[in-house]
């Protein structure tokens, strides 16, 4: 057990999980379809880079089994994370990295909003999270609390700039080459249905995303 939760202590702790980044955004003002907790933390952990490589044409099987390992090192994580702060006399709540809506028939809290608000990101012209040292090549979850932990510098805007590498390799058209900011639509950057329709034509594979645009982006790629 943890003798001191301080900022180091959770570090290391995440560490232990296999968690490849994480930082901390405050929730207040409170972040939209967030619960009311101060503090935001935001985890990432890393797509494994073999399985990006076999994007490129579309998903494949071992996108979708590398998909739900990812959540469930995410979910065990966040639990750990949840289970300490409370042991410590904290309030905690995990967003699961796998909730598609969170039980009540609402929508959930998108992990992204806490990622950029933490500093770790921002979002890209095909509306994922772009992380400057992983690209959009990770998998997020956060965890909610009380205890007071100093917060990263939030980015507010795009750095994609004029690359349109997503954009250009999207077989449905789906990023529309815009620059992300702070509070936007997600359809002012993205047609989510063409999305959609287009992993109809993926029928061997259950995935979200068919995960084309995360091999384009020139962040995925080890610099």
């Amino acid at each position: 057990m943890l003798s001191i939760l301080d900022r180091h202590a959770i570090g290391q702790l995440l560490r232990t999980k296999g968690v490849d980044a994480w930082g901390v955004a405050a929730n207040t003002p409170r972040l939209p379809l967030a619960p009311d907790y101060a503090i935001a933390i935001s985890l990432i952990m890393r797509v494994d880079q073999l399985v990006v490589r076999g994007l490129r044409h579309g998903p494949t099987e071992d996108y979708y089994e590398e998909y739900l390992r990812l959540n469930l090192a995410l979910d065990d994580a966040t639990g750990t994370l949840v289970d300490v702060l409370r042991v410590h006399g904290h309030a905690a709540e995990r967003i699961a990295a796998t909730g598609a809506d969170s039980g009540n028939g609402n929508q959930p809290f998108p992990h992204k909003t806490a990622a950029t608000s933490a500093g770790l990101g921002w979002i890209g012209k095909t509306a994922l999270l772009v992380s400057p040292r992983f690209g959009p090549a990770v998998r997020l979850a956060t965890v909610f609390t009380d205890l007071d932990l100093p917060v990263g510098d939030a980015i507010v805007e795009s750095r994609c700039e004029e690359c349109r590498a997503c954009v250009d390799a999207c077989p449905a058209g789906c990023g529309r080459d815009v620059q992300w900011r702070a509070g936007m639509a997600r359809d002012d950057l993205f047609d989510a249905a063409a999305c959609r329709h287009q992993m109809t034509l993926f029928g061997n594979v259950d995935a979200q995303i068919c995960g084309i645009c995360i091999a384009a982006c020139p962040y995925t790629r080890p610099h």
